[in-house]
């Protein structure tokens, strides 16, 4: 039987489409994320970018294996942590691990102290590409210890992954990062009288994006959202997981605030600016 035979190699051509396709700005990258992390069987996946300057992190993208929840917080990169003092060298496409990070620090103290949730069993990181200014990194966490054939499935892809990651389309992975920036200069601009469901649509979400949370802040739930717009729970939990990096919520408590945050009539505005300006 050949390699194209298997149903693995079918999903594998069809991830590496998609993932191309994502990265000239035709598709959703965390819809690719969720197809790689059911494919190795991962909890979570993500891709980062990190500051050379101050080792600061920001989401690229993101998805969770969690059913039927949104996420409590924002994803807790552990890249830092798990490569260590070669976190500026390491090579692209080299693969890092938690299990590896922990057992070569074992004589140190609060060596496991990794800031990972205690039910991950393991953390794998690997570089897809570093520049003067920052390093960009694809995370994957498992709950269970990784079966030997998916870590060389992972072995094998990595090298497409970040062949493709060097060649996506010009600034799409800085578009994905600054709705998020954009979002806190409309929130200063406008002393928080907005919401994200507005019109102009501050936080730039996609058309499917801004669809489910129109129902969430409707007091919908995953699994009825999902029926709803007839998708699966994980394409929904996928999308939130997007709009939590885009809008900046740490919590659906947050983000269901920022969806539920009427703005007032500009006359009424007017109103508030004069009376203050009469106390003052």
């Amino acid at each position: 039987m050949k390699f194209s035979d298997y149903p693995v190699a079918t999903d594998c051509l069809g991830l590496v489409s998609d993932w191309t396709y994502a990265l000239n700005g035709n598709g959703e990258l965390s819809d690719v994320l969720d197809r790689l992390m059911r494919l190795l069987k991962a909890e979570v996946v993500a891709i980062v970018r990190m500051s050379k300057a101050d080792f600061s992190v920001q989401a690229v993208a993101r998805t969770d294996m969690q059913k039927g929840k949104v996420w409590p917080t924002q994803f807790c990169s552990c890249a830092g942590e798990i490569v260590g003092e070669f976190i500026t060298s390491a090579k692209v496409g080299s693969l890092w691990k938690l299990s590896e990070a922990k057992s070569s620090n074992l004589d140190r103290p609060a060596a496991n102290d990794t800031g990972v949730p205690d039910h991950i069993f393991e953390g794998i990181v690997s570089p897809l590409e570093t520049t003067c200014s920052h390093i960009d990194f694809i995370e994957l966490y498992f709950d269970h210890q990784p079966a030997e054939h998916d870590l060389q499935l992972l072995v094998m892809l990595i090298g497409t992954l970040t062949s493709g990651w060097r060649r996506r389309a010009p600034a799409s992975i800085s578009r994905a990062i600054n709705p998020k920036r954009k979002l806190s200069r409309v929130l200063e601009r406008k002393d928080n009288q907005f919401s994200v469901l507005d019109p102009e649509n501050p936080a730039q979400l996609s058309r499917s994006e801004y669809r489910i949370c129109s129902l969430l802040s409707e007091g919908m739930t995953v699994q009825v959202i999902a029926k709803v717009l007839s998708i699966r729970p994980a394409t929904v939990r996928s999308h939130l997981s997007s709009t939590f990096s885009k809008t900046g919520a740490s919590s659906q408590v947050e983000l269901l605030y920022q969806l539920n945050n009427k703005p007032k009539p500009s006359h009424e505005i007017d109103v508030i600016e004069k009376s203050n300006r009469r106390v003052n």
